[in-house]
């Protein structure tokens, strides 16, 4: 018999309309694991807390969708109770063979307490983003604590781990206690037939969470300068925008830099959205102050478009400086500047750049590759 899989994760709720790095990789990994032969079953449970349910659906003979519903509060604090009484009255129903999660936080932490053969991937070291808040207020301090607990919690149990960056492998080393295996994020096909990319505009983009983790402020700042030397740059900034207050104060720099007229804030768009703005786009920007293996650098690159992203995190086991973009010292406002003038004036260059970044993904992000490699692993978990 083919394998029984469960996957705990972010998953779109309706289909096509992604939201998230996580979702992009879910929706692009769970078609590649139902092509498997190995696989018999897979059913993705979603945990919502939006306001209407969401109907469970399916998508092809070997994949179901549930939207079962969320814990809205206290979850880190309660170990997720009642979502884990919800998932393990689900996993007596399908006795599963594996439970995937995706993510070392609260996914994670429902996972490896309803099921002793669990994977979990690492979708973001979540411990160092909440203790990047954690001075904000006594509030994120104690937030913080049980958060590192419960990552700490997960990756005790869980029999496999699975990194995305040698960046988290080092960083977590030291607390897996089951198998720590390397497998990169999938891209979907439809970002790869975005290339060969042709001439564009004068046009970067940024997409992503609008949050201070991919630090805006710095981009803008980038950009000011870049502009007055490239007068017909543009920057689209495109991605949701989860607090109000904050997108209002980004918006707000932008125009005192001058830039009104320079920055399109586009927000929250579907799939299909976001390959009109990479295909738009001559060259892709992200100036975080932290990342794993952000899902938007391998789109670009699938899409044959280079790369100007911050030295931080996982990002230079993704980008080669100079090959298939440049990487940027973090915080280097000036430098950033300077590259996106490089990119900007000479569409050649950026041609040339973002065809080796396409080879690249193309050995990197490929679906099929990154199933059968997941596929491996829950057969050893399962102890086939």
């Amino acid at each position: 018999m083919g394998l029984n899989v469960v996957m705990i994760a972010t998953y779109p709720l309706e289909p096509g309309r992604i939201v998230g790095g996580i979702e992009s990789v879910t929706s692009t990994l769970v078609p590649a694991l139902a092509a498997r032969p190995e696989i018999e079953r897979l059913t993705v449970l979603c945990f919502h807390t939006g306001p209407e349910p969401v109907p469970d659906r399916r998508e092809g003979p070997k994949v179901e969708i549930r939207f079962p519903r969320g814990q809205r509060r206290l979850a880190v604090a309660t170990r997720s109770y009642l979502d884990v009484r919800r998932a393990r009255a689900i996993i007596a129903e399908l006795a599963p063979d594996v439970v995937h999660a995706h993510e070392i936080g609260v996914r994670g932490d429902i996972a490896t307490q309803v099921s002793t053969h669990t994977v979990v991937t690492v979708h973001g070291l979540v411990h160092r983003e909440t203790e990047l808040q954690a001075r904000a207020s006594a509030k994120e301090r104690v937030r913080y604590h049980l958060v590192a607990a419960m990552v700490r919690r997960v990756l005790r149990r869980a029999r496999a781990v699975v990194s995305i960056s040698d960046y988290d492998a080092r960083a977590l080393g030291g607390l897996v206690r089951g198998e720590h295996v390397s497998i990169a994020n999938p891209t979907a096909a439809e970002f790869f037939a975005l290339s060969p990319s042709g001439p564009t505009e004068p046009r970067l983009l940024f997409a992503g969470v609008l949050s201070p983790r991919k630090n805006p402020e710095g981009l803008l700042d980038a950009f000011a300068p870049a502009a007055q030397r490239v007068p017909k740059a543009v920057l689209a900034v495109v991605g949701p925008q989860p607090d109000p207050h904050y997108a209002r104060e980004i918006r707000e720099r932008a125009a005192g830099l001058g830039l009104a007229d320079r920055v399109e804030f586009v927000g929250m768009v579907d799939n299909d959205r976001l390959r009109t703005e990479i295909t738009r786009a001559r060259a892709v920007v992200l100036f975080s102050h932290e990342e794993t293996s952000p899902t938007i650098l391998a789109q670009a690159m699938a899409a044959g478009k280079p790369v100007l992203a911050a030295r931080v995190g996982g990002i230079p086991e993704m980008v080669s400086d100079s090959e298939s973009g440049f990487l940027i010292e973090p915080g280097d406002a000036p430098e950033l500047a300077d590259r996106m003038v490089r990119v900007l004036e000479d569409q050649d260059l950026a041609l040339r750049l973002g065809a080796r970044g396409h080879r690249i993904a193309r050995e990197k992000f490929d679906p099929d590759a990154v199933a059968r490699r997941t596929v491996e692993t829950y057969l050893r978990v399962a102890g086939r």
